[in-house]
């Protein structure tokens, strides 16, 4: 059953981390610089609406029932997404696959904490972790080499095959629940949840492309995010059956946990989303080549998931782990804003390797000692808002950082050539900056054109270093979280640790 859910994960996994490495290519073959973020943000809006769903559809249905349509609509997704001819619509296929990956990680994260007991689930966790960190490391290799070689359409087709055979497996192998608890599915709630994700994530996703906070439209979408928000917490209050229980806001591990995973998502985005368009778009690397840094960023997490996933178990580590690992991530982020990562391309493999390994920590930190300090009859809630946490925070993340870049870059007005030079969408394609390079020979000079050029990648140089600043804060308010959340740990497990070290 592990070896199932590992590879499910993995197939699914893997395609993030290749649209990673080939969003740049995407951006300057579909056009729509300024919709760039909506690449992940739309990915991990949908998803982020779906995650805290997927734990009350498990115990519904059954993890089986849940997992199989989730990796079909994954499969048909992820074909449309090859197939589409414009960003808009590329975003949208996006959307669609962000509801059949939550479906599927939700499943997973739910059967691998209800497989283990409490003290066995950290070191499971890091062999969980395998599937991301093998999709880590192969999916950047992946899209890197089709996408220099082929086409980045091919980066989804080519998984097309493997989201068959985990569906053939889910369903030849996988066993179906006998037991369910509860015959009832809170369709008011659900509805009234997807509307107030949906607005309020929407209405942060366009302050990034309208570049101002007083647009109509965001102000309506915000309003109905808080209507919306008020009628799902007077409906869920006293719902036995409701998709979330909020009693468990008042236990401060669930309140400080969803903080603390929030926070931790925020800042590692920043290198998932953006680190490729640093070294493509300002430094002119093939995604071959920028490849290299994401699989040092996955092998460090590998490090981190073997090592932090052995420690967690032990409540004593507990605290000192979240904050060093919010500690590494927070000081790795102003190191990449104060050098813009214009260094020797092996240090930015250690910078990207010890990223890794910090975020793991964090990650640790907020997923055993959460699950384990909670209501057990409560694990697969728990397990899912944890989870909506994350991508949440991928989707604010990438929102927020969206902002920060576009507003910290100038807009240049000239005619063309020189236009399309300073036009973020063409400056992290190759192909295009020769094309454009010819239209100035003809008609002026090679000196203007290396000008123009450098003065293009800088803009774009200038604004991603207020982006990796701006990380750094989320990780740092995580260490003040951290402190409040473990400084006293479960007495009664922190007593059963003592009696079990003693035996």
């Amino acid at each position: 059953m592990m070896a199932t859910l590992l590879f499910c994960l993995f197939v699914t996994s893997i395609n993030q981390s290749v649209v990673s490495i080939a969003g740049p290519s995407i951006v300057a073959n579909l056009g729509g610089f300024e919709y760039y973020a909506w690449i992940f943000t739309a990915f991990s809006l949908t998803s982020a609406i779906v995650v805290p769903i997927i734990g009350k559809l498990n115990d519904l249905f059954g993890p089986k029932k849940v997992m199989v349509p989730s990796l079909v609509l994954f499969a048909f997704s992820t074909l449309i997404c090859g197939l589409s001819n414009n960003m808009i619509f590329f975003i949208f296929s996006r959307a669609i696959q962000g509801i059949g990956f939550a479906g599927v990680l939700g499943i997973v994260w739910i059967m691998v904490a209800s497989l283990w007991e409490p003290r066995q689930r950290g070191k499971w966790l890091g062999i969980t972790s395998a599937g991301f960190t093998t999709a880590g490391v192969l999916g950047p290799i992946i899209g890197g080499v089709i996408n220099d070689l082929i086409s980045w359409r091919w980066i989804f087709f080519v998984n097309i095959p493997f989201c068959v055979i985990a569906i053939i497996t889910i369903i030849k192998l996988f066993p179906s629940s006998e037991s369910l608890k509860s015959n009832k599915f809170d369709f008011k709630g659900a509805i009234i949840f997807a509307i107030f994700g949906s607005t309020f994530l929407l209405a942060i996703s366009l302050i990034g492309q309208n570049n101002t906070y007083f647009s109509m439209n965001i102000i309506i979408l915000f309003l109905v995010a808080i209507v919306s928000l008020i009628i799902f917490i007077y409906i869920e209050k006293n719902n036995e059956e409701g998709i979330v229980d909020l009693n468990l806001f008042k236990l401060k591990y669930f309140t400080g946990g969803m903080i603390g995973s929030l926070f931790i998502v925020i800042s590692w985005t920043v290198w998932t989303v953006f680190l490729p368009l640093s070294l493509i778009g300002v430094y002119g690397f093939s995604s071959s080549k920028a490849s290299i840094a994401l699989i040092s960023l996955s092998i460090g997490s590998a490090i981190g998931a073997n090592i932090f996933g052995n420690l967690i178990g032990r409540i004593k580590l507990q605290l000192p782990i979240a904050i060093l690992g919010f500690t590494i991530v927070g000081i790795s982020m102003i190191i990449s804003g104060y050098t813009n990562l214009d260094i020797n391309f092996n240090l930015l493999l250690v910078l990207a390797l010890i990223v890794g390994f910090g975020s793991t920590g964090a990650f640790s930190a907020y997923t055993v000692p959460i699950q384990n300090n909670l209501p057990e009859e409560k694990l697969g809630i728990i397990t899912t808002s944890l989870q909506f946490a994350r991508v949440f925070g991928i989707s604010l993340g990438s929102s927020l950082l969206g902002v920060i870049l576009l507003t910290n870059m100038t807009t240049y007005n000239y005619d063309p050539p020189r236009q399309d030079l300073y036009n973020p969408d063409n400056i992290t394609s190759k192909e295009k900056i020769l094309d454009i390079k010819k239209e100035y020979l003809e008609q002026s000079s090679l000196k203007l054109f290396e000008e123009d050029l450098e003065i293009s990648r800088s803009n774009l140089k200038k604004g991603l270093r207020i982006v990796y600043f701006a990380a750094s804060v989320p990780a740092f308010l995580g260490i003040i979280v951290s402190m409040i959340i473990f400084y006293k740990p479960n007495r009664r497990l922190y007593v059963e640790e003592g009696l079990e070290q003693n035996e």
